[in-house]
């Protein structure tokens, strides 16, 4: 069951300390803005809107009483231009006229225009008008400055706006990282889900909405190992089950069996003779299957794999002189294709023998008078490659994903009398203890085909 805890965070909470925190770093930004251009204006380093047109003002009395009007008279930051006082027309000076057009409009009515923060100062001399033309933004106190970047109101707004969006994608990816962190907890704990690593410890995220979450996938979890651990009993105990009835169908087998070789040493006619002698193979058939059943019943907890130095060249001549003897006389073709097999390789020899020899015998067994099996087996610088086919009539679809279970039988295919599904089921796991994998398939003529690849160590 899952951890509550008494205090928790919930997402609201964090939404509304993100929004808290981020509008107070912003508005701090704004205010240490504006006490920074406070000092700025009180040192000097750059002066205020107003600032040229106050200087504009102080050269009233010196351009009212100046015989004549030079351009050294007028500062570098402005421009002037003289009018004829009937005529309104430039006589001399450096502003534009179309920025003139406006100051001609209004001369008469008073001595400031403004347009587009630019400041007019309209100066009436005896026979002319002088207009000095400066700005109404501040500006940087520098020169070079001046030169180089925009007027710094511009400048400083920009500056603004970029710490604002920095201060923003800061605090937003530090809430960010913490929800990030709480996702990875959610992510673990579905990946040990899914991996059925079900032993974990769970970590809390402490905020509410994550933490309902994680309790939920707790619990799912132990359902997941409630449901897995009562599978596994019951695994077992049809194992155990399958053991005891293979050892007590083996008491009346045996039985069955001495008494048939019994009656085979009493005098008998020809057809009792035969009769007898079908139960004593009979018996003997049943025996081997009750052997097989004990072991398969076991197979998970017994089955262990011993890797030892062996020459896979020699295993697979074994086995083709094995399965060559298995056939008897039945006239099929078994054809075997060998290439680079290694002398020395690790493996258990007994093991894979047996193996390949439940897929060979299953091949023989499912393949016609006049058929043919083939094999080939082939090492390269990774993997031993075993591929059985024959020209049965292959798997069904059922069989290709069942075939390889306990007690499997595809009726519809490739039955065979006295095969109980259990050859395929051993290979698997004697393959699978390699670190190999064991495939079925058919082939384009519709055969059966099982391939196996063990890696090489």
């Amino acid at each position: 069951m899952g951890i509550i805890f008494a205090r928790k965070k919930n997402l609201l909470r964090e939404l509304i300390k993100y929004i808290v925190t981020l509008s107070l770093c912003l508005f701090i930004i704004t205010v240490l803005y504006f006490i920074l251009n406070t000092i700025a204006i009180n040192v000097g380093f750059f002066q205020p809107a107003n600032y040229h047109e106050r200087e504009a003002e102080k050269l009233i009395p010196m351009l009212e009483t100046a015989r004549k009007i030079t351009p050294d008279m007028i500062p570098d930051t402005m421009s002037y231009a003289l009018l004829d006082k009937d005529t309104k027309q430039k006589i001399a000076g450096t502003i534009k006229d179309k920025d003139l057009q406006l100051v001609k409009n209004k001369i008469e009515k008073k001595p400031y225009v403004n347009y587009k923060q630019k400041g007019y100062l309209i100066i009436e001399r005896r026979d002319e008008y002088c207009v000095l033309q400066y700005s109404l933004r501040a500006e940087f106190s520098s020169p070079l400055l001046r030169k180089y970047l925009p007027n710094y109101e511009l400048t400083s707004i920009c500056i603004l706006i970029i710490l604002l969006i920095f201060a923003i994608a800061m605090i937003t990816t530090y809430f960010a990282n913490k929800l990030r962190k709480n996702f990875e907890t959610l992510s673990l704990i579905t990946r040990n889900i899914k991996e059925q690593n079900l032993q974990f410890t769970p970590t809390f995220t402490h905020i509410k909405e994550f933490d309902d979450v994680i309790n939920s996938l707790i619990e799912m979890r132990d359902a997941l190992q409630s449901s897995l651990e009562a599978q596994w009993r019951l695994e077992k105990n049809k194992k155990e089950q399958i053991g005891s009835l293979a050892h007590d169908i083996k008491i009346p087998i045996t039985i069955i069996k001495g008494n048939a070789e019994l009656l085979s040493l009493s005098a008998q006619d020809e057809e009792q003779a035969e009769y007898t002698r079908y139960i004593i193979s009979a018996g003997i058939q049943i025996e081997q299957y009750i052997y097989q059943l004990i072991h398969l019943s076991k197979m998970e907890d017994s089955l262990t794999v011993h890797f030892e130095k062996e020459s896979i060249a020699t295993l697979t001549e074994t086995l083709q002189e094995d399965i060559i003897a298995y056939k008897g006389n039945k006239t099929i073709d078994i054809m075997f294709t060998i290439e680079h097999l290694l002398d020395e390789a690790m493996i258990d020899w007994q093991l894979l023998h047996r193996a390949f020899m439940n897929i060979l015998t299953n091949a023989v067994d499912y393949t016609p008078e006049g058929g043919t099996v083939s094999v080939h087996a082939e090492c390269d610088s990774e993997f031993f490659s075993f591929v059985v086919k024959d020209t049965g009539i292959g798997f069904s679809e059922a069989a290709l994903k069942k075939a390889t279970e306990l007690f499997y039988m595809d009726d519809k295919s490739r039955h065979s009398k006295g095969h109980y599904g259990m050859g395929l089921t051993f290979a698997k796991s004697a393959v699978n203890l390699h670190n190999g994998e064991l495939t079925l398939g058919n082939t384009e003529e519709g055969g059966g085909e099982v391939r196996v690849t063990i890696p090489l160590m």
